[in-house]
């Protein structure tokens, strides 16, 4: 490939690529860039000439990136976001009047336990705002953060990685939860009867480790019978509710769930430790205006949920 001369390369062609890397379809890209698929497709054939790699290949019904691709998707997408944030400049941000959209991160029961009251607080704060709830990815999280797919992730549930914010939003513990009827559970737990149940186990993605709740009993020799697992928050309630299983879980989502559904709201027979749930970003939107003022209607339209205390960390 020759050497590429910035001043007599289109500029637009570097939007309509971040289209085809993050759509993956000529059509869908053309409508997040607000051109013809004619036009797209133009856009695909003179990328492909000027950088001597197809891109994006045929894979059954459809398309894939070729790994020259895969290497442009980050980096790519960071450089435009740098660049909308060098063109706005010192821009003034008033609320009432903009049409920004945001992308958040959230796990699904976070995401019904949050948005009501931020919605609420945003129809009269900026009624063109709008934002976007995506999957949590625990391992992932950071580098959508890194390359600008996420503005904000909310939970516990970013690595440690250089250039990444965090504010606490409200204190989570933790909480138990039997259906109503119960044969063994009635309104009360003790350690034996929780050690004898079948539990229903909340994962984290492809988690394997122990967790709090089993190092917990672990250092009084004791251990739990998980007779099954899922990935979803919002399922775990209720599935308990028409089963015999026992769950432990975040108590906003258990006392969420017990208006709506027969459950038993029931202490832990152990002593665990409460954490914070918290919203995550990237430092480069710090000073951003609009990005800041996001934040602080989060931070307000979340300080009173949880626990009114500071988080209590693990004692093992």
């Amino acid at each position: 490939m020759s050497r590429i001369e910035l001043a007599n390369f289109n500029l637009n062609l570097l939007v309509a690529l971040d289209g085809l890397l993050s759509q993956r379809s000529v059509t869908a890209a053309a409508q997040r860039v607000r051109v013809t698929p004619s036009a797209m497709s133009h856009s695909l054939a003179e990328l492909r000439q000027l950088l001597d790699d197809p891109l994006l290949v045929r894979a059954g019904r459809g398309m894939v990136l070729t790994s020259r691709a895969e290497a442009l998707v980050g980096p790519l997408h960071k450089l435009l976001l740098d660049a909308e944030r060098l063109l706005r400049g010192g821009a003034t941000f008033d609320p009432t009047t903009t049409a920004r959209r945001f992308v958040i991160a959230a796990p699904d029961f976070l995401a019904t336990l949050l948005l009501p009251s931020l919605l609420e607080a945003m129809a009269r704060e900026a009624p063109a705002l709008s934002i976007e709830i995506v999957p949590s990815a625990r391992r992932g999280n950071a580098w959508l953060l890194e390359t600008g797919e996420v503005d904000l992730a909310l939970g516990a549930v970013v690595d440690h990685a250089p250039g990444i914010r965090r504010m606490d939003l409200c204190t989570e513990g933790f909480l138990c939860a039997a259906r109503n009827g119960h044969p063994n559970i009635d309104g009360a737990l003790d350690l034996d009867g929780y050690t004898r149940a079948g539990h229903l186990l909340i994962t984290l993605g492809d988690d394997a480790g122990p967790t709090w709740i089993d190092q917990a009993l672990a250092t009084r020799g004791k251990k739990r019978r998980i007779t099954a697992r899922v990935r979803y928050f919002m399922t775990a309630p209720l599935i308990v509710a028409r089963s015999d299983l026992l769950m432990t879980g975040p108590s906003m989502l258990i006392r969420y769930f017990a208006e709506l559904v027969p459950l038993q709201i029931l202490a832990p027979p152990i002593e665990l430790p409460t954490y914070p749930e918290e919203a995550y970003w990237h430092e480069r939107f710090d000073d951003d205006p609009a990005h800041a003022w996001l934040r602080k209607l989060l931070r307000n339209t979340t300080k009173s949920l949880g626990l009114r205390e500071q988080p209590k960390k693990r004692s093992w």
